[in-house]
């Protein structure tokens, strides 16, 4: 890599220092002097960026602008619109286009089901693109959904709802195993097996990830899925 000569500059008096600065103790930033720098610097925190919801659920709550404008915008539908006389008839509509909607699409359609997906942006814009870290599922010899419980539960703080993280548990290795088989790729040794990591507050490796990427390697592989199932439509950009 080329550093500028102004970087080079800096490098010459970090090394320069560095030995005085190696035994120096720093004291911890109080909670105040945090909050001068956040609302100084982080763009959370600029006054200019956000502002309040004016309509909706979400009436009061402060988020960024260009989030903002996109939840109150106004619908595309015209005034004159006629309910009486429907478009499309489906056995199960599905609202939203993320790795939950494409999901519930995908069992539904297996049952038997016509099934529609609307999503008010592109079909596979949501949350789940976001995701990086991984999929947490108990499927080691030395680990089981038991304990994937108890580690939910003392991450949790005991706070969770019991019915909830069981599911949770039981249902997680069947889920990487669907995944896998809808051709997702999943992070792998060179044996085969899957490649497994520690997550916050866990005892045992049960992280099932795809590099950094982990939701986009699934939106991916659901999207596809849909896309190449018979009786399942997707309408995009539905207000």
């Amino acid at each position: 890599m080329t550093y500028t000569p102004e970087m080079l500059e800096l490098i010459k008096v970090v090394e320069a220092t560095r030995p005085s600065r190696l035994h120096q103790a720093y004291p911890a930033m109080s909670m105040e002097d945090r909050q001068k720098v956040l609302q100084g610097f982080h763009p959370d925190y600029l006054v200019e960026s956000m502002r309040e919801i004016r309509v909706g659920v979400g009436k009061g709550g402060r988020m960024p602008n260009e989030l903002a404008e996109v939840i109150e915008g106004r619908p595309h539908i015209d005034a004159s619109f006629d309910l009486s006389c429907p478009e499309f008839e489906t056995d199960v509509l599905v609202i939203g286009g993320g790795g939950a909607g494409a999901s519930a699409a995908l069992m539904a359609q297996e049952n038997g089901a016509r099934v529609t997906i609307v999503t008010k942006l592109r079909f596979g814009d949501a949350n789940t693109m976001m995701a990086q870290g991984g999929i947490q599922a108990a499927d080691r010899p030395n680990d089981s959904p038991s304990i994937h419980y108890l580690d939910v539960i003392g991450g949790g703080h005991f706070t969770n709802y019991p019915d909830l993280v069981e599911a949770l548990v039981i249902d997680a290795p069947i889920v990487i195993q669907w995944l896998e088989s809808l051709g997702a790729m999943f992070d792998k040794l060179l044996d085969g097996t899957m490649m497994e990591e520690h997550g916050g507050g866990t005892s045992r490796k049960r992280m099932h990830s795809a590099r950094d990427y982990s939701g986009a390697e699934i939106m991916r592989t659901l999207r596809d899925e849909v896309r190449n199932r018979p009786n399942i439509d997707v309408i995009e950009f539905c207000p």
